[in-house]
């Protein structure tokens, strides 16, 4: 979905006789979605894979796109997410939540209008439990990361 072929595109002439074209590529709409939900109560996460590939909490600057998908057109969009849900809260007022900030996000940046919104809940966790499976596995990874540098070595 991340070519050129699916873009949002608008043209016409300005005041001045210039003529103009914008066109929005599916993953610019992918990252407002991310931002967007990452920013809703009841919504710990997004899901990179419906059962087994579960990310890292999208708000930590990875990859903010990884569990949604868009097809753009000229004038409208579809986007679907795969979330993580919090234990506890409405799931359907959540939904609710997501379909109206999503879509006006990606009116007031695009002038885009969504006209399908999916949202698919992969898994439900309390925040504790999602912190302790998420952060444990950053902090495991920067450690990894740390041990990586410090063993290498220089050769002659």
């Amino acid at each position: 979905m991340d070519n050129k072929a699916n873009v949002n595109t608008t043209e016409g002439t300005n005041a001045t006789g210039i003529k103009t074209k914008l066109t929005f590529d599916d993953q610019v709409v992918k990252k407002i979605a991310g931002i967007a939900v990452s920013e809703i109560p009841g919504i710990l996460g997004l899901s990179g894979n419906a059962i087994t590939n579960l990310t890292e909490k999208f708000t930590n600057g990875n990859n903010p796109t990884k569990g949604i998908s868009a097809e753009v057109g000229t004038k409208q969009v579809a986007i679907d997410l795969d979330v993580i849900g919090e234990y506890g809260k409405n799931i359907a007022q959540v939904f609710d939540t997501a379909t109206k900030k999503v879509a006006e996000e990606v009116k007031n940046m695009t002038g885009l209008d969504v006209i399908e919104f999916n949202m698919n809940v992969d898994d439900i966790m309390t925040k504790d439990q999602y912190a302790e499976k998420f952060e444990n596995k950053k902090k495991e990874d920067s450690e990894s990361e740390k041990t990586n540098e410090n063993s290498t070595r220089t050769l002659e």
